[in-house]
């Protein structure tokens, strides 16, 4: 991917250009291989935490991004373990650790919340970054972003 040029950025939020920045960084093949529950934690925590990084620097609020790891098993298809924030990190250490053994841990769904967004549909926005290829895997994606997507809509707040 280019980098944005000036005319791009300037007709760009601060949020969108971050979240540019973020997923260009991104490695661009999927490793395709079987995560065990400490590395898919600390896979999401380090994601988490460079996102959250990259918002601190453009001056937003790092708390307007957070992530979900998304597993499948035996008895779904797609499912997810919520971080919103640091304070959140036992909770979902002991979610994932409780897992079934089965659980396939299949990428991370990242939310951000954009409050210079033009219009109130698009504060929210949801993307995911996979650990698995296949299109088992794409479509579980798939489907957890755009449940996600629906979910995320968020009003400016009040000046």
């Amino acid at each position: 991917m280019s980098t944005p040029t000036t005319s791009e950025t300037a007709v760009m939020t601060k949020a969108q250009v971050v979240r540019r920045k973020f997923k260009s960084a991104l490695p661009r093949k999927i490793e395709n291989r079987l995560l065990g529950e400490m590395t898919a934690i600390a896979r999401t925590l380090e994601l988490l935490e460079k996102f959250r990084g990259l918002m601190q620097e453009a001056g937003l609020s790092p708390s307007a991004v957070s992530a979900a790891l998304v597993y499948s098993d035996q008895y779904v298809d797609a499912m997810t373990i919520p971080l919103s924030a640091p304070e959140d990190l036992g909770e979902f250490v002991d979610a994932v650790l409780a897992l079934d053994k089965s659980a396939k841990f299949l990428g991370v769904l990242f939310l951000q919340i954009d409050y210079e967004a033009d219009r109130p549909e698009k504060t929210g926005t949801a993307f995911v970054w996979p650990f698995l290829g296949g299109p088992e895997t794409e479509r579980a994606l798939i489907a957890v972003r755009k449940a996600a997507v629906k979910g995320v809509v968020i009003e400016k707040p009040a000046n």
